[in-house]
């Protein structure tokens, strides 16, 4: 009998790290805890940029669309700048991300929506809340259980207290406490925000303390993270030198032509990242000042209007003024790294926890959900019996090369940001026109978070050279193109059939099987997969449908109705229990649908795979491609998935 406070993963932190994470463990049904030290979620302000990976990441989850109908998209990027006689002038403009990078829009929207999706979504899926006001007091661990990865071993134990309401409730700067204005609140926000007040009770536990035992501690408690703290680790980095306020108003009167664009505005006055936001609002970043090394900011100078008032200087001679501020705040610019994301392959850390940046290059909470998007089903994994715990060191060499990455870029554009204007060809220390939007352009790629690349490690192969199919490059997520059904014709989106169900899929993409010697290909395959040996079977539950643990998709290059979708190996399409129909929703053409005659995804010519010859993806349950080879050497995956997996008995 397991006590009621067990868990398998005990979560500290219900930002954006903490409740992607405990989405993504709710969808896989893992016994799964979540505190938080403040009585309710986010309802204004903090976070906003919402990128396009991370949109196709809540596409997998189901809920993109709510992103895309709130949100404000951001399309264009319009430079500002001085000319040579002074006045400010529009420079450039390029595309927020390049042509082709997603099917899905930049969008912004308050951190606060953004989690109530993840918080509907956990609900949803496996009735999973959050217990508020709550925060870790202690914890142990028990080094005799560490490498004791049996389903009744508990190593970590965690007391947690509840607290009281001056313990619980943050601090705000300005006119707007702690960060709440009712009168904006959606419905389903302010019936969140309600239960977190003494009239509720949210409170009247405050003292009480619970022990909790979990096999996994997972601290996405922020910049000052407790979890952090106990693994004995620091970040480590650059200390603070410009200071920014942040501000979110309506703005009632400007003859500024681009206030509903992204905008970056440089004069020597100082510098602006504009922000359009949803409901008519507007992000103001503003640089107010700098601190010498080791000296603290005086926040209490700072208020919305004098904030307001430098923008107007800055954006000078056009005018600006605004009727509300929902929300600001001062920050201090610090680039700083922790060393590892882990430890013991049982206490890891995301987000804030180990790496903390600017909010310029819109990447914190979207960092922040892919580290915990990362490490999510690899902890089920191993919970579920499915893959070894050595599976779990790959969490912080792929995260922390990616936040070592965006620390890199950070630096460079917050010193660009920061930096006076420097006239074409003259000199100083300061950063030309030239300079700035070459940069910015640079980083949008990487930005929209489709350009992270992790390294090879157990799962991802060293890419092949040459490559059999240079647009899907291992260690990068699968690009996402239009096939259509082979059964009933119905058009779709590869990457809507990756959904974030926790399976791998291995992707055959079987070329022209009208011709004969390809189709021997393909036949091959699929008796291989479907041997005892082959990784389907040796991997999937006796009594459990074939797809449960790896799904085979297979996209052939010929036309839709020049084979008949009956026509493949069983395996390809196998039986699904209890009644034994058919999983037509496997078999895919490169080809355009009745319902669209003249859209046609060319996957085959945009990932750059000979549609003679076709190869093979596998693709990781997070969307990222491990491995490709060719048809003809199918027997490489059932050597990559034995590095890690284990056979079911």
């Amino acid at each position: 009998m397991v006590a009621t406070n067990d868990c398998d993963v005990l979560i500290v932190g219900a930002g954006p790290a903490g409740l992607m994470l405990s989405t993504w463990l709710s969808k896989l049904k893992i016994r799964t805890r979540i505190v938080d030290k403040a009585p309710t979620k986010v309802l204004v302000g903090h976070a906003d940029g919402v990128q396009c990976r991370t949109v196709e990441v809540f596409q997998s989850f189901g809920f993109a669309q709510r992103l895309v109908d709130e949100g404000a998209h951001i399309n264009e990027v319009v430079s500002w700048a001085l000319d040579s006689k002074g006045d400010l002038q529009r420079t450039g403009r390029i595309p927020d991300n390049e042509p082709g990078t997603s099917r899905f829009p930049h969008a912004v929207l308050s951190q606060g929506r953004i989690e109530r999706f993840l918080l509907d979504a956990m609900k949803d899926f496996n009735d999973l809340t959050v217990q508020r006001s709550t925060a870790p007091v202690s914890m142990s661990v028990d080094q005799n259980l560490v490498g004791d990865f049996s389903p009744n071993s508990y190593p970590i134990s965690v007391t947690v207290r509840r607290l009281t309401e001056e313990e619980s409730v943050p601090t705000q700067l300005g006119a707007v406490p702690n960060g709440l204005h009712r009168s904006n609140l959606l419905a389903d926000d302010e019936s969140d925000a309600a239960k977190g007040t003494k009239e509720a009770g949210a409170f009247d536990n405050a003292g009480e303390e619970e022990t909790i035992r979990t096999k996994f501690l997972v601290g996405c408690d922020g910049a000052r993270s407790w979890v952090r703290k106990h693994m004995g680790l620091s970040l480590e980095g650059d200390a603070a030198g410009a200071v920014w306020g942040v501000l979110d108003a309506i703005v009632s009167e400007t003859t500024f032509p681009d206030i509903r664009l992204k905008c970056t505005v440089q004069s020597k006055v100082g510098s602006i990242l504009i922000v359009p936001r949803e409901r008519d609002y507007v992000r103001f970043y503003i640089q107010i000042g700098s601190t010498k090394p080791g000296e603290r900011f005086d926040r209490s100078s700072v208020t919305p209007e004098s904030i307001i008032e430098t923008a107007k200087k800055i954006m000078a001679p056009y005018t600006l003024e605004c009727s509300d501020f929902e929300w600001w705040t001062v920050y201090e610019v610090g680039q700083r790294l922790c060393k590892t994301f882990s430890h013991d392959k049982r206490v890891f850390i995301a987000g804030d926890a180990c790496h903390t940046h600017s909010p310029k290059a819109g990447q914190g909470m979207n960092t922040s959900m892919m580290d915990t998007y990362n490490l999510g089903w690899k902890l089920a994994h191993v919970l579920l019996g499915k893959a070894t715990p050595d599976l779990l060191k790959t969490y912080s060499e792929e995260r922390y090369k990616v936040a070592k990455e965006l620390i890199d870029l950070d630096y460079k554009l917050s010193r660009m940001f920061s930096a006076k204007p420097k006239e074409e060809g003259g000199d100083g220390d300061g950063v030309s026109l030239a300079e700035f939007k070459a940069f910015f352009k640079s980083l949008s790629r990487w930005a929209s978070g489709t350009a992270v690349h992790y390294l090879p490690n157990m799962l991802v192969a060293p890419e092949r050279q040459p490559a059999l199919a240079p647009g899907l490059p291992t260690g990068m997520r699968f690009e996402s193109h239009l096939v259509v059904a082979l059964a009933d014709a119905r058009p779709w989106h590869v990457g809507d059939r990756l959904v974030s169900d926790g399976r791998w899929r291995i992707i055959l993409f079987a070329g022209d099987i009208r011709e004969q010697e390809q189709k021997a290909k393909l036949e091959q395959v699929a008796a291989y997969l479907d041997t005892p040996d082959g990784p389907i079977r040796r991997y999937t539950p006796p009594n459990d449908d074939l797809d449960s643990v790896i799904e085979i998709l297979t996209i052939i290059s010929n036309p839709r109705i020049s084979v008949e979708p009956n026509a493949f190996p069983a395996i390809l399409w196998p039986a699904r229990k209890p009644y034994g129909s058919r999983a037509y929703d496997k078999l895919y053409a490169d080809d355009s649908s009745p319902v669209t005659p003249n859209v046609r995804g060319e996957i085959y010519k945009n990932l750059g795979i000979d549609p003679k010859t076709g190869c093979i993806a596998v693709v990781r349950p997070d969307q990222t491609v491990s491995l490709v080879c060719a048809l003809d050497e199918h027997k490489q995956i059932g050597d990559f998935f034995a590095q890690f997996m284990v056979p079911r008995a």
